[in-house]
């Protein structure tokens, strides 16, 4: 069982390696680079409809790069480019229009037109104390209560107005 030991040994050896070395077990190419410099301009210039993009590995070192590609804005294409050094962007750089959409003002009067329609909304909901009292709204029994101390008849006749229909009567106690 003496030839077992040394294979053992070799695996973990190059097991601890690998792990210890983690840039040598992943590597990094042009498709990581294409995504991080993909995910740079979206979040620096707001573009989110990148294509054509390509990538070249620079010789000076293990993972510089170049990168460009196109942002379509507003029905055109605009350049855009990129350069990534040991797995970071250092420079992302587009020069076309941003797109066009809601400007941080127009948001922000958006927003405080809601906040005054649910004002108003709110206001007026505590005015009328949520219930109607008038001769033909409400709902349940707080939209009865104008019918309170009227005539049986009469009530009858109201409630039927309001949509409500006979479904059977009994006497009660006392």
């Amino acid at each position: 069982m003496q030839p077992s030991r040394p294979i053992q040994t070799a695996a973990t050896v190059l097991l601890t390696l690998a792990l210890a070395t983690p840039g040598a077990a992943f590597a990094y190419g042009t498709d990581d680079a294409i995504r991080d410099c993909e995910s740079r301009i979206r979040s620096e210039y707001g573009i989110s409809d990148l294509r054509d993009a390509t990538a070249v590995q620079l010789s000076d070192s293990e993972k510089h790069f170049t990168v460009e590609g196109k942002a379509k804005v507003d029905g055109k294409k605009h350049h855009w480019t990129c350069e990534v050094k040991n797995r970071h962007v250092t420079r992302a750089e587009y020069d076309g229009p941003k797109p066009e959409g809601m400007s941080t003002a127009a948001k922000l009067a958006v927003g405080a037109a809601a906040a005054v329609a649910a004002g108003v909304a709110i206001g007026e909901a505590n005015k009328h104390g949520g219930e109607s009292h008038s001769g033909s709204g409400g709902s349940g029994a707080a939209g009865l209560q104008d019918l309170v101390g009227a005539r049986a008849s009469s009530g009858e006749a109201e409630l039927e107005s309001r949509g409500y229909s006979y479904a059977k009567g009994e006497k009660g106690g006392g």
